[in-house]
């Protein structure tokens, strides 16, 4: 009877610490990716030879794409969350129209965590050029080497991982102190938000605009600072 009564109470209070933890809100979400956007390129100009005015104009048109992607959400017809499963999106049923009930083309997204697919996706790119920078082989090179091969023994290319070096499977929980990868980080962050939250819009559902504005954004600051 202790044993009983003693799991009841375990189980009340596990459920009574799940309520005081509730999914996060798309429109958070979206705030954090401004608060991202903003240090990141905040840190950009102490990092590298970025000006502050290019820092500022990237912000800019940054939280300008946030906006959009806010507003678009709040349209009765285009964003969707449910307050369900671990994002609350992306609909299962895009192809249904709300307001008419009719089928309309369907596409999906996956549920992968944010940071762990957008480091894995970075990973394989610095392997696949044997983490070489510039064509040699760096001590920036070293670091890349030794943060990848602790997310995945994948990437290690055969060498040991250093001492106190995560497992298979290591999760992230926050952004990379890596600059290259916590760029991508943040505009995978924003890729995956309009794949769950507003993939009901028209153009995001026919023409993937939002995801290809966030490729593109990742693009461009890439070719610029971390090629």
């Amino acid at each position: 009877m202790k044993i009983a009564l003693a799991t009841t109470v375990a189980l009340a209070a596990a459920q009574k610490n799940e309520k005081k933890v509730p999914p996060r809100h798309p429109l958070q979400r979206l705030a954090k990716l401004g608060v991202f956007y903003q240090n990141f390129f905040d840190e950009m100009v102490d990092y590298s030879d970025m000006k502050q005015g290019e820092s500022d104009r990237r912000t800019d048109r940054a939280l300008a794409f946030l906006d959009s992607m806010e507003a678009a959400f709040n349209r009765p017809t285009c964003g969707y969350y449910s307050g369900e499963g671990k994002h609350g999106g992306p609909d299962p049923n895009p192809e249904i129209n709300p307001t008419t009930g009719k089928n309309r083309n369907r596409r999906t997204a996956d549920n992968e965590d944010d940071l762990k697919e957008a480091a894995m996706e970075w990973c394989a790119d610095e392997m696949a050029d044997g983490y070489f920078i510039g064509g040699a082989y760096t001590e920036q090179s070293e670091a890349n080497w030794s943060e990848c091969c602790q997310l995945d023994k994948q990437f290690c290319m055969d060498r040991a991982p250093r001492s106190g070096a995560g497992g298979n499977q290591k999760a992230y929980d926050r952004l990379s102190d890596n600059m290259s990868l916590k760029w991508r980080q943040i505009t995978t962050g924003t890729r995956k938000w309009a794949q769950r939250y507003i993939n009901n819009c028209h153009g995001q559902r026919k023409f993937n605009k939002a995801s290809k504005r966030a490729n593109n954004m990742y693009k461009a600051v890439n070719k610029k600072y971390f090629e």
